[in-house]
C-alpha cells in the first residue's frame, strides 16, 4: 500500500517538474521574439493623392487623416480616418464613392481598407456609422471596425482589377 501512494506521489511530482520546465522554456522563448509584431510599416509609405481625392469625391468629407499601412498575412492593409461635416450614417453611394476613389488613386493595391469616420463636435468627436452603407456594397466584405468604422475586402470583383495611377 505504501509503495502505491509514493509512487502516485512520485508521478505527480515528475508531472509538476515537466510543466514547470516546459512553461519556463515558452516563456523564455517567447522573450526573444521581436516586440509588437512586426505588423506596422516603419518606411515612408506613399499614400499618392488619396487625401484630396476622397474629399473631392464625397463631399461630405471635409478631411481624410491617420492614414496608415500595414501588412496582414495576405498583402497590405490601408486604415484611413475621415472626418466628416455631419454625424449622419453614409449612405451606400457616399460610402461606394469613398471605396471606389481609394481604389483608383492609390498607388499600391491594397486587399483590405479600413474606414472610421467622425464628426467634430463641441464635446470633441461623434463616430459616423458606416455599417448599413457598408453592408449594401455587395460584394463587398464587410466586418465592423471600431465605433460604426468597417473593414472591407473584395474591391477587385467590385471595382476590377487594380491598376496604378497615372
Amino acid at each position: 500500500m505504501s509503495m502505491r501512494r509514493w509512487d502516485a506521489g512520485g508521478r505527480r511530482l515528475l508531472a509538476v517538474a515537466l510543466t514547470g520546465a516546459l512553461l519556463g522554456g515558452g516563456l523564455a522563448g517567447c522573450s526573444v521574439l521581436p516586440a509588437g509584431g512586426g505588423h506596422t510599416e516603419e518606411t515612408t509609405v506613399d499614400y499618392g493623392d488619396v487625401s484630396d481625392a476622397v474629399t473631392e469625391a464625397a463631399p461630405r468629407v471635409v478631411e481624410v487623416d491617420s492614414l496608415k499601412r500595414s501588412r496582414n498575412g495576405f498583402g497590405y492593409r490601408l486604415s484611413i480616418g475621415l472626418v466628416t461635416d455631419s454625424a449622419e450614417p453614409f449612405t451606400s453611394a457616399e460610402l461606394d464613392a469613398v471605396v471606389e476613389t481609394i481604389w483608383t488613386t492609390l498607388p499600391w493595391e491594397p486587399n483590405t481598407i479600413k474606414i472610421v469616420a467622425g464628426v467634430t463636435t463641441a464635446d470633441g468627436e461623434d463616430p459616423v456609422d458606416l455599417r448599413a452603407a457598408a453592408a449594401e456594397l455587395s460584394p463587398l466584405g464587410a466586418t465592423n471596425a471600431g465605433q460604426g468604422g468597417v473593414s472591407l475586402t473584395g474591391m477587385r470583383t467590385r471595382y476590377g482589377a487594380w491598376t496604378a495611377p497615372e
